[in-house]
């Protein structure tokens, strides 16, 4: 055999010997997934399987939820319905006297895959479509979720049914301002507590951006 032709063949086994490997180490370095970022500011409507309240809850409480609707990035649904979005009370403050409202704070922060994997999230709450059980809670700026105090029209007829009561009793006009203020203090009802009960549908903004491994189109 020609030695230049027997030294190709050679070469070429060679080569072939040291591809192979290459190439299988390749194919299970990319087992056949996508990995997809959810941007900051895209918002998750959940369903809430948790009870929370600003008088009995406590700071770490765990908060169980689920995704209502399929969550996409470029026309590509990256989370389906169904997918558990949990996370944790943060500051928890129950109502108190003087009208003031309870409030507390949810941190949204695991996303569990389909196949059980758990991803780290930084989430938090930014609205209410539906509270079961009652109540009327409000979400403040910063997220957290607050229970109304004494409304406005409360307030001014305690404030002046006690002013026109200390006026009636003889008493100075600095007197019977400070007594206004003493007697509508002690009239004002306890707040409202801040509560979700399970079953509500609330709105999530994730507040920072999150890789996901998904199955790529097509598959």
């Amino acid at each position: 055999m020609n030695r230049k032709l027997l030294g190709a063949l050679v070469a070429w086994w060679v080569f072939a010997g040291l591809a192979l490997p290459t190439r299988a180490q390749q194919e299970s370095e990319t087992p056949g997934q996508d990995e997809i970022t959810i941007p900051e500011g895209t918002e998750f409507k959940l369903q809430l399987h948790t009870t929370i309240n600003s008088k009995t809850s406590k700071p770490g409480d765990r908060v169980l939820s689920t995704l209502i609707d399929p969550v996409a990035v470029e026309d590509h649904d990256v989370l389906p319905k169904g997918v558990r979005i949990d996370g944790h009370l943060g500051e928890v403050k129950p109502a108190g006297r003087r009208g003031k409202g309870g409030y507390l704070t949810i941190a949204f922060d695991t996303i569990e895959l389909t196949n059980g994997q758990k991803v780290d999230i930084r989430g938090s709450l930014t609205e209410i479509f539906a509270s079961e059980g009652g109540g009327d809670p409000n979400v403040g700026p910063e997220g957290e979720l607050k229970g109304r105090g004494a409304s406005r029209k409360v307030q001014a007829g305690i404030v002046v049914g006690s002013a026109a009561l200390g006026a009636a009793g003889g008493l100075g006009p600095g007197i019977a301002a400070g007594a206004a203020g003493t007697m509508a203090a002690i009239m004002l009802p306890r707040g409202k507590q801040a509560t979700l009960a399970a079953g509500s549908l609330i709105g999530m903004r994730l507040d920072r951006d999150v890789s996901i491994i998904v199955p790529p189109s097509g598959k």
